[in-house]
């Protein structure tokens, strides 16, 4: 279509989404070349948050360096990097957020900013430390208190384009 919106998807499931830079730039080029795009929507992390760390400056380059291929793929494109959602684990008090997800946040948040791209904490939106019991219970997460179902999904997409509506304003 010569206008409107139009969606795409390159799903990594599974993954911390460091597998970008393992495609071969050349052949990603040309696709992007014929696909132009003017937004991409980055959001992995979930599986970066199951690792117990000290530190995820690990991540953090990894991250750096998926932006900085999709720049290359995609020069002209906005990147908006979607920090993680809560994710629980089953503490001696009911479910608690991961040790782990503010790591990564911060690590996402860092790569975004220092490769020029805009972020967005889905973490913070949706209620931050000990929020996904809320939306567990609220039935928008699945009962493994990290991922969402369809209803939560929706509700994030929601929050999201709020969130981007907001900034355009």
């Amino acid at each position: 279509s010569p206008a409107g919106v139009m969606v795409d998807n390159l799903p990594f499931r599974g993954s911390k989404g460091t597998e970008f830079v393992k495609i071969d730039l050349a052949q990603m080029k040309q696709m992007g070349h014929y696909l132009p795009v003017s937004l991409i929507i980055y959001e992995f992390g979930v599986n970066a948050v199951t690792n117990s760390s000290r530190s995820y400056s690990y991540y953090e380059e990894n991250l750096r360096k998926q932006l900085q291929y999709l720049k290359k793929v995609w020069p002209r494109a906005v990147i908006l990097v979607v920090g993680v959602s809560d994710m629980s684990e089953n503490g001696t008090n009911g479910y608690v957020t991961r040790s782990s997800v503010p790591k990564v946040i911060e690590a996402q948040r860092n790569a975004a900013f220092a490769e020029g791209c805009a972020f967005w904490n889905l973490y913070a939106a949706m209620g931050g430390r000990n929020s996904m019991p809320v939306w567990v219970e609220s039935g928008m997460a699945q009962k493994d208190y990290t991922h969402f179902n369809r209803k939560g999904g929706h509700r994030v997409a929601q929050m999201l384009f709020e969130a981007i509506m907001d900034e355009e304003e």
